[in-house]
């Protein structure tokens, strides 16, 4: 067998790889089972809680919400509901319902389920706010739903493809919440037969969904070592290997699958205290970081410079008005002369569990070094890290994110939630132009709106996009109808298997 992951066996993954192979057996060439493979953890099944994308991914395909995002990343296909419409008179949207819908028990989903699901969103204390705008429900048939808005509301149907909007039977079928989440009755392709938080996960083919599924069960597993994962691949005993470091992604040869950038790496400034809140140093320091040398370095290549604080690869994105900030180490040296409070010193946190972070981190260290700041890197665990960003106490703040639908309304959302992207920055404008998006009629309008923000994002610097990199999956030979969003989620009703690997039979 010749083998296509080139690095592997240079990474000292000789041992891996051998065991791997040899621990290959007949099984490995059923096509009724799906295996993948993911370095994340699981955070559970209530979607108000779910914060990983590995997360998200899971819950959808059982918990499905009432449209899904189109794997173009820019528009919403049928679903639950196989119709849709707006009445900007009433302030309404009418959502038809599927006939054959069905949750994985054989009860049919019906308009009560998604009325008292409204109440499951809108009580969430993560995402409840998301639903703040629909006033109420009515359920005029077993399928037809007409939401009641408080005011003009575009976006609806965006919001319906999140995972926060998952569809749940009504009262839970008869079970508490602490009871349905431990495992859960959905309306999606999968069934949940056993799982755990950091370990395997099993589920089995939704008899009864509206749609063929590809394969009979799916088994997930959590592989924190990429040789490992690697070797996995390559053998055939693991089909899909989600969300892959960039750093790792030379492992995997031609199995490797980028998706198009998606993911913003920021850099946040604390603008609500001295001496970050100089909007002068927040330029100078923009225009000292080497952005091509950041996206090879850490990205290794897997991603380009950012065109604004947006990810481009959704619907109604629009360009600023003038390029961001670049790389011009004289122009960050001059803009210092102006400056009346240049630190010696400033503090970065970042999740010290994020692999690219890290690289990032120590890249920026030397760039700030460049026009004499030293700059302190602090790692923190998870938890900690996030008590730390969103409680404003760290000079700068690093992290990434990236949207889970088809629409700047995703992206803008986040960046409000998080004032700022934990810059402290005065989110008064911005929440208003949310608003005045969520309300505009026509695509020209919204975009409008999306560039008046990436031009704020530009003239005020709250934070700065470093990159805008790309999700990196691994497919074995045998994974068939693989077709994913931007940001990676996809659907797994929709993959088949050949029973192949290379050179021959998985077994």
């Amino acid at each position: 067998m010749t083998h296509r992951f080139p690095r592997l066996l240079a990474a000292g993954g000789v041992a891996l790889a051998l065991l791997a192979l040899a621990a290959c057996t007949p099984a490995e060439a059923d096509t009724s089972t799906l295996r993948v493979i993911r370095g994340e953890s699981f955070d559970g099944w209530n979607p108000d809680s779910a914060a990983a994308y590995a997360t998200y991914q899971t819950l959808d395909n059982v918990l499905e919400p009432l449209l899904r995002s189109n794997p173009d990343g820019t528009t919403v296909d049928p679903g639950i509901a196989t119709a849709w419409e707006y009445d900007a008179a009433a302030h309404t949207w009418t959502f038809t319902l599927r006939d054959d819908a069905a949750f994985s028990d054989g009860s049919p989903l019906t308009s009560k389920d998604v009325a008292f699901s409204l109440d499951i969103w809108q009580d969430g204390p993560n995402f409840g706010s998301l639903y703040a705008g629909i006033e109420g429900v009515t359920t005029p048939d077993e399928h037809t739903v007409v939401f009641q808005m408080t005011g003009p509301e575009t976006t609806l149907p965006i919001l319906m493809t999140w995972t926060s909007a998952a569809i749940y039977p009504a009262d839970f079928g008869g079970r508490t919440a602490e009871e349905f989440f431990q495992k859960p009755i959905g309306a999606g392709a999968f069934s949940v037969e056993s799982w755990s938080t950091g370990g395997e996960i099993v589920l089995a083919a939704n008899e009864h969904y509206y749609e063929p599924v590809g394969v009979e069960r799916v088994v997930i597993k959590t592989v924190t070592d990429a040789n490992q994962g690697a070797a996995l691949i390559e053998s055939g005993q693991a089909d899909i290997s989600e969300y892959l470091a960039a750093a790792d992604a030379g492992i995997y040869g031609d199995a490797l699958v980028p998706l198009p950038p998606s993911q913003i790496e920021h850099l946040s400034f604390n603008t609500a205290r001295t001496p970050l809140d100089d909007p002068a140093l927040r330029r100078a320091i923009a225009a000292a970081i080497d952005y091509p040398n950041l996206i090879e370095g850490a990205f290794k290549g897997y991603g380009v410079e950012a065109q604004g604080i947006l990810p481009s690869t959704i619907g109604n994105w629009a360009a600023p008005a003038e390029a961001p900030i670049a790389f011009d180490l004289d122009a960050a040296r001059a803009a210092l002369d102006a400056v009346a409070d240049v630190p010696d010193t400033l503090e970065v946190v970042y999740d010290a569990s994020n692999q690219t972070d890290n690289v990032v981190a120590q890249i920026l260290k030397e760039d700030l070094a460049a026009i004499g700041i030293d700059l302190t890197l602090s790692p923190l665990e998870t938890g900690t890290f996030l008590d730390r960003a969103y409680g404003g106490d760290a000079d700068l703040v690093l992290w990434s994110y990236g949207a889970i639908s088809p629409d700047v309304v995703d992206p803008f959302g986040w960046i409000l939630g998080t004032g700022w992207l934990y810059s402290g920055f005065d989110t008064t404008a911005l929440g208003e132009q949310f608003t005045a998006y969520a309300a505009a009629e026509t695509d020209a309008e919204k975009q409008a709106i999306a560039g008046h923000m990436q031009d704020a994002a530009n003239r005020d610097v709250p934070a700065v996009a470093l990159a805008e990199f790309q999700v990196l999956y691994a497919l074995s030979d045998r994974t068939e109808g693989f077709a994913a969003t931007p940001w990676g989620m996809y659907r797994w009703a929709s993959i088949t298997l050949d029973g192949q690997t290379e050179g021959g039979s998985a077994g």
